[in-house]
């Protein structure tokens, strides 16, 4: 199969396609031709309209040098997630598919318009209100992330910092004071901090000053899938679902950042839903009858099996391919 991947740039989208084309890989003899489109609103707008007018009108506006390149190439899927990418996807499928080759148009995550016009989406569960309508969808809890049941590193942890979000109240002394518990309760662990495009500036402020007063803190930028799979206990913030499924979906335990929510929607009943099915741990805040607050660390059920959603989708996948 060969497989056109048109990415948005953006890590969490690129990560998920990268783990479920790896997934795939493993049982299907496929090629990869990854093409970045860094698209502005401008361009978003004229795909919209092109794609529009392609449905309706029969006419498609897409450069001469643009179709030439798609044409040489013998395509059976395009792939992507983002809603930057998705007209693009179906804008490159209408014009191919008026040559002599069948394409398959697959969206990970879950289009903002024309769903129909997919072949296959590929969407969490906790957007399932927005697809009832569609038939075509493939379901996987949280997202897409590359399974590792590889034994861990009783002296590695890791920590994975968010930022801003609608979910969660992100307050910063809150999570500095959870961190320093942490790194103070498994001491004799090296701790690996990493942050996000969303973590606050006066956040990474705080982080650094606190790693020069324990030397098993450290701020990481590097090596971060690696060390998420050898680290045997691992914290995150509530508010990047990624983040927390990539963690779950390695041996070791993992832990939530006490957080309180802003409303509830459907990120927050995800992760309440993990919460209350045992299957993540989190830090517990205890409001003593004197005002002080006091941590403690709640378990999550040690027999719960590592997150394999991707092998699940690869699977579901091959066979509609197939049919």
């Amino acid at each position: 199969m060969n497989i056109l991947w048109i990415s948005d740039g953006k890590k969490g989208h690129e990560k998920q396609v990268e783990a479920l084309l790896n997934e795939i890989s493993k049982t299907e003899n496929i090629t990869i031709e990854k093409k970045i489109l860094l698209i502005n609103p401008v361009t978003q707008f004229l795909n919209l309209v092109s794609f529009f007018l392609r449905i309706y009108f029969g006419t498609l506006l897409m450069s001469n040098k643009e179709i030439n390149i798609y044409k040489q190439k013998r395509i059976d899927i395009i792939i992507g997630a983002g809603s930057s990418i998705h007209t693009k996807i179906l804008l490159i499928k209408h014009y191919l598919n008026n040559t002599d080759i069948s394409i398959k148009t697959i969206s990970i995550l879950t289009p903002s318009l024309y769903k129909n016009n997919f072949d296959i989406i590929c969407a969490p569960t906790h957007d399932s209100g927005k697809l009832l309508k569609n038939s075509n969808v493939i379901y996987f809890e949280g997202s897409l992330a590359k399974v590792s049941t590889n034994e861990t590193d009783e002296t590695i942890g890791f920590m994975g910092i968010g930022g801003l979000n609608n979910h969660y109240v992100f307050d910063q002394d809150a999570i500095v004071k959870q961190i320093e518990y942490i790194v103070n309760l498994y001491s004799k662990k090296n701790w690996h901090i990493f942050t996000s495009r969303r973590t606050p500036d006066a956040m990474i402020d705080k982080i650094k000053k606190l790693s020069l007063d324990n030397s098993n803190l450290i701020i990481s930028n590097d090596n971060y899938d690696e060390l998420i799979q050898k680290a045997s206990v691992k914290v995150v913030t509530k508010d990047s679902v990624n983040m927390v499924y990539e963690c779950l979906s390695t041996s070791g335990k993992t832990f939530l950042f006490n957080m309180e929510y802003i409303k509830i929607n459907k990120i927050v009943k995800q992760i309440n839903l993990l919460l209350s099915n045992k299957q993540i741990g989190y830090i517990e805040n205890i409001k003593m009858a004197d005002g002080l607050n006091k941590l403690k660390i709640k378990f999550q059920n040690p027999h719960n099996d590592v997150f394999a959603e991707v092998e699940k989708v690869a699977y579901q996948l091959i066979k509609e391919l197939k049919k």
